[in-house]
């Protein structure tokens, strides 16, 4: 076998596995949408909310802790990573090697931690009290944190998981009407 030969077997191996990994991935991402329409709608809320990216996670808050206020701080936070992500790859683009940039790229660099962290706490917080808005254990509610797409697919496909309300208390007064206010 020649050495192009070699290439050309090992490129066509590395795009074959590359397309099976692709393929499982937006099988899952799917399937994960797919839970999480559902769990939308066991909630009131609209199903196509859950596939709007950045929205999603707004109204996940929402559901889970029935004040979307929390929710436009998460946008916050998330804007302001994002905002700071952009200047770190300016900083790391059109800096020269001074000192300065340097310095600046710490800075951005320190922020952007400084960021994650609370954005992290939230995200949490929001699947705990998610799974907890359904009803779940608080074992489910725990394990719901760190295995979060699995939690869901459990609680989307589950016929006999029900929205309890938001924090998992039930809503029985009619003036608390959690899925109307903004």
């Amino acid at each position: 076998m020649s050495t192009g030969e070699t290439i050309a077997a090992f490129i066509a191996a590395f795009a074959i596995v590359f397309g099976i990994i692709m393929i499982i991935s937006i099988g899952f991402a799917v399937v994960h949408c797919i839970a999480m329409w559902k769990l939308y709608e066991k909630a009131g809320e609209p199903g196509w909310s859950a596939i709007v990216p950045v929205y999603n996670m707004m109204q996940q808050i929402k559901i889970a802790t029935g004040d979307f206020r929390l929710a436009w701080i998460y946008l916050a936070l998330y804007g302001g990573y994002f905002v700071i992500n952009t200047l770190s790859s300016f900083f790391t683009t059109f800096a020269s090697d001074s000192d300065a940039a340097a310095i600046a790229t710490m800075v951005v660099s320190v922020l952007m931690m400084l960021i994650s962290l609370p954005l992290a706490v939230l995200g949490g917080y929001t699947s705990y009290m998610f799974a907890k808005s359904y009803g779940k254990s608080q074992t489910f509610c725990i394990l719901s944190i760190f295995f979060g797409g699995i939690t869901v697919l459990i609680m989307g496909f589950d016929k006999s998981t029900q929205y309890v309300g938001p924090k998992g208390e039930p809503q029985f007064n009619s003036f608390n009407n959690y899925n109307n206010y903004y």
